[in-house]
């Protein structure tokens, strides 16, 4: 909360004032942004100020000594506008009547046009991050992108994402759904370099064009891309320390000609952190005779080096034709170590003192191989997608187990749970076919109709198993043996018009139609249904700078892939992570009215929510001596919210970004031995400041916070981060920066298990994670240099396999 604080008081105790204020507009009385306005000293014509027109047309021009001046207003595309010569006296204020640009009829061979953008751009499908505005993004990885945008909530103790506090969120990279596990999603955009990237779509009410996975919406990562002919690229390298080394080197190349473009990117990360959990609490599994009290602790060293590629390639056939193709590739080989102190008081043995040890070398890879065709004709497109994705991941894992007694004395326990070591085997293939067919016709100036089609096919097999050591043979148990296989088929048709009714009012309505089949090994888990999800927009334009939205979506969750795998991970002597086979999809509808205002954007909404997904719940063994911790269904989830997105530019030099979310939740719990309704209040923030000290230096502060809330039956309490960074930029258009990241370390992650209602085994614990800049904030060097022509034809990277690949991962 320092940080919100230290916003407050810093807006409160700076005092602006403009002397010259002024709008721009064109003959149709809109605003004009990034003009360009100069005053001049009338005696000399020397130029004494000089700035560009806001996104609303607006300027203000500050510290004008008396004197006499005429102003000038210069944009490509209009004829220049000069006032009269007037008399300026030190300390008023001027206000200049409405600056009116005319078209010019000169046609202009080749413009380059280099403009600031606006860090978030509302939309009526939500926000567009422009992340390329924030000073921060040098150096960042993905990942920490995505923790700093507004409404991202990023919760590294159970490896989710939320977005303006709901779960189920879809991740995509350029319209292809990443399909892989949240915990390997993390450390992938970890390991990918900020500076490749050009926006972040946050779509919280997708068209039915969009794939209708992720209850909360999308969230999409758009990589950068250049236009025109020639060949341009750049390179980046950042180097950084919290608890451990941190190293990622990044290349990127793009060549266009009149026909063809390629592009491609790579990055390699090396990141070496020291995260961690303490979990104190008290239990009643059978195995232990009675209560238990138990004292755990966990803390975990991770060396993972990651490997991302993405290759594309367009031809222009003719001019209403185009093929491209494109290839992703990630891998990761993170090596975990993680030391568990556990100290048990037991009502029969009075003390246990477990020391356990394990360590796993992961293996994961994933690519997704695309190809289009467009082809355009008669005021119509046609585009084709295939996509075929391929996902591995093998995780060898072994455990090595202590025991003392309360003197300290080493000796071997009775009862089978106490083994002294074992080892585990996790492998998990999916192979995905997409092909994808979209239809687009502006049939009038005020019409435009779309339609399309979708198949996709998948198998999933699982194998896992967990071996324990007796007398130093490893020996299998049938707890923990879980084989799986399954087979899926998604159909998808939807058809979208797009109506301008009148000058004012436009309406879009889009209907999604999908079948969903699943087939087992173990045929009592098949499943199939199929369900319309229909979309209606209606915006009305009240003025120039303001309008309104209201917008019904309705949506799905599909268990992901991994989710639905029944992959065995040890914990603890009676406890393992796990899949769960019979998830069901969760279904959400939902109401938005949205108001802008010039750039300022209120909303509220409201949300119903059928059998939403809880993960990280604890159920009980069948045998009732083991723990089952896998994703759960609640029962629904309904809410009330009212966003906001707020920026202010305080002075020229000084421009600030606030948004925040307030909602009133409930939902009902029917995996616990009591189902049980729960309420409560949740908001979270995000806010941003940045100042310019001159055309070449300039600093950034940032810091989100979210308030207590809940994950499943867990309470989770509020928790946030304040980060800074400053850049650096020289003449030959590289740059520098130094960063920060999570300056006050407070992203302390607390929970607590059993107080809201009776939980399996009449758990009641209380938890304390802290990830790595909890320990030591961390701090990044970056150097980013860029080469080449700055004219670069665009690479389109289509896909149609948006929905398939966030399912691996969600």
């Amino acid at each position: 909360m320092k940080s919100y604080i230290f916003y407050f008081v810093f807006f409160i105790f700076c005092k602006c004032y403009a002397q010259l204020k002024g709008k721009v507009l064109n003959t149709l009385n809109e605003p004009i942004a990034y003009a360009n306005v100069i005053l001049f000293n009338s005696k000399d014509k020397s130029v004494v100020k000089g700035i560009i027109t806001n996104e609303e047309g607006d300027f203000e021009i500050h510290t004008v000594n008396s004197g006499n001046y005429f102003l000038k207003v210069d944009l490509l595309t209009y004829n220049s506008w000069q006032s009269k010569v007037f008399i300026y006296k030190l300390n008023e204020e001027k206000i200049f009547p409405k600056i009116i640009l005319k078209e010019s009829s000169e046609l202009l061979d080749e413009v380059t046009i280099n403009s600031t953008k606006k860090l978030i751009k509302n939309t009526r499908e939500g926000n567009i991050l422009n992340v390329q505005e924030s000073i921060l993004t040098k150096g960042s990885s993905v990942l920490q992108l995505l923790e700093r945008s507004p409404g991202v909530i990023l919760d590294q103790r159970n490896n989710s994402f939320s977005l303006n506090g709901k779960s189920n969120t879809t991740i995509m990279i350029n319209g292809k759904v990443i399909r892989i596990p949240t915990s390997e999603i993390i450390s992938m955009l970890n390991g990918m370099s900020a500076d490749t990237i050009e926006k972040i779509e946050l779509l919280t009410n997708p068209s039915s064009r969009y794939d209708a996975d992720g209850n909360a919406g999308i969230i999409n990562i758009v990589t950068s891309k250049n236009e025109n002919i020639g060949f341009k690229g750049s390179t980046n390298i950042s180097l950084g320390y919290g608890t451990g080394e941190k190293q990622t080197t990044s290349l990127s190349l793009n060549y266009g000609e009149e026909k063809i473009s390629t592009y491609g990117s790579y990055s390699f990360s090396y990141d070496d952190t020291l995260d961690g959990w303490r979990g104190v609490g008290s239990t009643n599994i059978p195995v232990f005779n009675g209560v238990t009290f138990i004292d755990f602790s966990s803390k975990t060293t991770r060396i993972n080096r990651s490997h991302n590629l993405n290759l594309g390639l367009d031809y222009q056939i003719n001019t209403s034709k185009i093929l491209g193709a494109s290839f992703l590739f990630n891998a990761s080989s993170p090596n975990i170590n993680t030391n568990n102190l556990g100290l048990y008081n037991f009502q029969v043995n009075p003390f246990l003192d477990a020391r356990i040890h394990l360590n796993a070398n992961g293996n994961w890879k994933n690519y997704n191989v695309s190809s289009f065709f467009e082809t355009s004709f008669n005021k119509s497109t046609l585009t084709t997608t295939v996509d075929y994705i391929h996902y591995n991941n093998q995780t060898p894992n072994f455990v090595k187990s202590l025991y003392f007694d309360e003197n300290g004395q080493s000796f071997q326990p009775d009862g089978d749970i106490y083994n002294t070591g074992n080892r585990g085997t996790n492998e998990t293939n999916i192979n995905i076919g997409v092909v994808k067919l979209d239809y687009k016709k502006n049939i009038n100036e005020k019409f435009t109709f779309e339609t399309g089609v979708k198949g996709s096919a998948s198998k999933t097999i699982n194998k896992a198993k967990i071996e324990i050591e007796q007398n130093g043979i490893f020996v299998s148990d049938d707890r923990f043996i879980n084989d799986l296989e399954s087979e899926e088929q998604i159909g998808a048709v939807y058809t979208q018009g797009n109506y301008d009714i009148n000058d004012k009012y436009n309406l879009q309505i889009g209907f999604r139609y999908e079948y969903w089949n699943q087939v087992f090994d173990d045929t009592s888990l098949n499943r199939s249904f199929g369900k319309i999800f229909p979309s209606i927009f209606l915006t009305k334009k009240i003025s120039d700078t303001k309008n309104w939205n209201l917008a019904y979506t309705k949506r799905i969750t599909r268990p992901n892939y991994v989710d639905l795998a029944s992959y065995l991970t040890y914990n603890s002597p009676t406890s393992v992570f796990t899949g769960n086979p019979q998830l069901l999809p969760a279904i959400t509808n939902s109401l938005n009215f949205t108001f802008n205002y010039k750039s300022y954007n209120f909303s509220l909404i409201g949300t119903l929510e059928d059998s939403p997904i809880a993960y990280y719940q604890v159920t009980e063994d069948s045998r009732s001596d083991l723990a089952i911790i896998a994703p759960q269904n609640l029962e629904f989830q309904n809410s009330l919210d009212f966003q906001t997105n707020i920026p202010l530019r305080i002075t020229n030099w000084w421009n600030m970004n606030f948004n925040g979310t307030i909602g009133y939740r409930t939902f009902k719990l029917q995996h616990t031995p009591i189902p049980t309704v729960n309420d409560y209040i949740h908001y979270n923030f995000n806010g941003s400041q940045s100042f310019k000290v001159n055309d070449k230096l300039s600093l950034e502060l940032s810091g989100w916070y979210t308030s207590n809330h809940f994950n499943g039956s867990s309470e989770v309490s509020g928790f946030g981060a304040l980060n800074a960074g400053i850049k650096k930029s020289f003449k030959n258009g590289s740059n520098i920066q130094f960063s920060v990241t999570d300056i006050l370390q407070s992203i302390i992650i607390e929970a607590t298990i059993g107080s809201l209602t009776q939980e399996a085994y009449d758990n009641f614990f209380s938890v304390n994670y802290q990830p790595e800049s909890t320990r030591a904030s961390i701090f990044r060097l970056s150097y980013t240099y860029s080469f080449g022509n700055s004219k670069i034809k665009e690479g389109s990277s289509r896909t149609g396999a948006g929905d398939e690949n966030s399912r691996i991962q969600n």
